[in-house]
């Protein structure tokens, strides 16, 4: 392979993301997201610990309502996201330049993105991160319920879901994503 021979080959050797997702792992794990509406995010060091990578995420002042970052390439995490009855729920630890922001989390299949399940949370604290916990079994008004028979193998996070942007630039993080003990 062309790429290979040339060096450029570094992300053949790593792995599909999966959860949980902590983006601690660059040299093992391809971090690679897909950003749309108006989003940019890229792996950064954490600005309040260096010993921590977290994934920046800017929602640029002419943004989309429905701006966002699909948390691995298009083909999805390495496995499904093993929802089941009692274990509906995805916790996401956010850092927001304000409170009261509305993060959507969507899972879907990488394959059928008409089989999908959306949920969102409201940030409670500016400039500090904060644990959202974002229940599945609690779908956004309007859009479909969780289907324990669909694949679930996507994930999209929203930052200021429903709002356009405002002519500034917003930066949000995001850091340890995964599946949630706990069941609201």
């Amino acid at each position: 392979d062309v790429e290979r021979s040339r060096g450029l080959g570094d992300v053949y050797k790593r792995q599909q993301i999966d959860l949980p997702i902590t983006w601690d792992d660059t040299a093992n794990v391809d971090y690679t997201v897909t950003n749309f509406g108006g989003d940019s995010s890229v792996v950064v060091v954490d600005p309040t610990n260096a010993s921590n990578m977290v994934l920046s995420s800017t929602k640029s002042g002419t943004a989309q309502l429905w701006a966002g970052t699909t948390l691995s390439t298009p083909m999805g995490l390495a496995t499904a996201i093993p929802f089941a009855a009692g274990s509906t729920s995805i916790s996401v630890a956010v850092w927001s330049p304000d409170a009261g922001t509305v993060v959507r989390l969507k899972a879907e299949d990488h394959t059928d993105p008409t089989k999908s399940v959306e949920t969102e949370v409201t940030t409670g604290a500016a400039a500090t991160w904060d644990t959202l916990v974002f229940d599945f079994s609690n779908q956004v008004s309007g859009t479909a319920a969780i289907n324990f028979t669909y694949t679930y193998d996507m994930l999209s996070i929203f930052y200021g879901f429903g709002t356009a942007g405002a002519g500034t630039a917003k930066t949000y993080y995001g850091d340890d994503v995964m599946l949630s003990l706990i069941h609201i």
